[in-house]
């Protein structure tokens, strides 16, 4: 069987992040806290998220995701929601940074999927050995084998193309 090239690699990867992502969605509390119990960055992050997502009013979902790191720059959630929204503007070099922010602040705690997605994005940056170390760190962290299998395979790819060139 033919092995993947680089563009197969990279959908994939896709593939991986969609099934990922499902997982991670944010769900309600399961005691649904009362609104006015919930912590003001929290609103303010539900209300910027949902504006980007539902397209009402998505670069002032985007603004208020900014003001809340001006108020704190360590806010790892507002990181992970301007991450995953560079990605899908084809904003891959903000996506690293913020992706980056994630992995740093976060260590895998509450965002473990950050490694994979920041490693996705050294792929499309042309950046494999660097993807392949955050992959590595990924599958410490992942316990599904269907995913771990993936993510394996891409290593593989990934190595087999950094010995070639």
């Amino acid at each position: 069987m033919p092995r993947p090239n680089k563009s197969q690699l990279i959908l994939i990867g896709a593939g991986l992040l969609i099934a990922v992502g499902l997982a991670s969605a944010p769900r309600l509390p399961a005691d649904k806290r009362l609104i006015s119990d919930a912590d003001p960055t929290d609103l303010k992050l539900m209300r910027a998220v949902g504006m980007v997502q539902n397209g009402e009013n998505p670069m002032e979902g985007i603004m208020l995701l900014r003001e809340i790191l001006e108020e704190d720059s360590n806010q790892v959630d507002a990181h992970w929601h301007l991450a995953q929204f560079s990605v899908t503007s084809r904003q891959i070099e903000n996506a690293e940074f913020r992706f980056g922010k994630v992995t740093d602040l976060d260590q895998g705690k509450k965002y473990p999927e950050a490694y994979f997605w920041l490693a996705q994005t050294k792929v499309a940056l042309g950046k494999d050995k660097e993807a392949v170390k955050l992959l590595r760190k990924y599958l410490t962290l992942e316990t599904d084998t269907v995913v771990i299998n993936g993510v394996n395979r891409m290593i593989d790819q990934l190595e087999k193309e950094l010995l070639t060139h």
